[in-house]
């Protein structure tokens, strides 16, 4: 890996920041190391424990960005009229390191990752509920189970990203993957995969699921 020092204008610690993310894309956190993430910055390990304290704090701090940059792209998402925030982040090219450490964050299965998945729910509700105002999604019932759900949709394909891009016959990460798999997800969300009729059986089938929840049924203007 290429180091990101010499006429790089960023500071120090967003240096190293971003050299953590794309080696714990990369590796893991388990197997990224602090004096590699300082050689991939271009700087000393004691300058990374200075300005991070321990692995821990430095890894917090990847998750806090990360986090709120796909904030920020999901944001743009619902301003420019896209759904995908992950299509939004990839469209930058130095932020496909932050799908990647999205990726390897859920693989890893860490509090560290269940925290960013539970502040993803809480940001994609907030959004989503901001994009029913404008008109451009459709009102919900259950809006934090639609939230958690497309939330984890969005992840299972970055945890099989690899395997999508094999399936699609394109390269991973790849704006020609993004794209393709972008127009895929449109057409679900857009039209449905279910016809009217088969849309109503699924329905009336899960008031006969047995569980101990009231099933609710959808707005007519939910409907397909």
């Amino acid at each position: 890996m290429s180091s990101v020092a010499g006429s790089d204008d960023r500071t120090a610690a967003a240096r190293i920041r971003d050299a953590a993310i794309a080696l714990f894309g990369e590796l893991g956190t388990d197997k990224a190391t602090i004096r590699g993430v300082a050689a991939a910055a271009g700087v000393s390990p004691a300058l990374v424990l200075h300005h991070f304290g321990s692995k821990e704090g430095l890894r917090a701090a990847c998750d806090e960005y990360v986090v709120a940059e796909y904030r920020r792209s999901k944001q743009d998402a619902v301003e420019s009229g896209t759904t995908d925030p992950f299509a939004a982040l990839a469209g930058v090219e130095k932020s496909l390191s932050h799908l990647r450490y999205l990726s390897r964050a859920i693989r890893d299965g860490s509090p560290a990752a269940s925290r960013l998945f539970d502040e993803m729910v809480a940001e994609s509700k907030r959004v989503m509920q901001l994009s029913v105002a404008k008109g451009l999604l459709r009102p919900s019932e259950a809006p934090h189970d639609r939230a958690v759900l497309m939330v984890a949709w969005q992840f299972g394909g970055l945890v099989l990203h690899e395997h999508v891009a094999r399936g699609m016959g394109a390269e991973p990460f790849s704006t020609e993957l993004t794209a393709r798999i972008a127009r895929a997800a449109l057409e679900v969300l857009t039209h449905g995969v279910f016809t009217d009729a088969r849309y109503a059986d699924a329905w009336q089938a899960t008031d006969r699921s047995g569980d101990d929840h009231t099933a609710m049924e959808p707005n007519e203007e939910d409907r397909p």
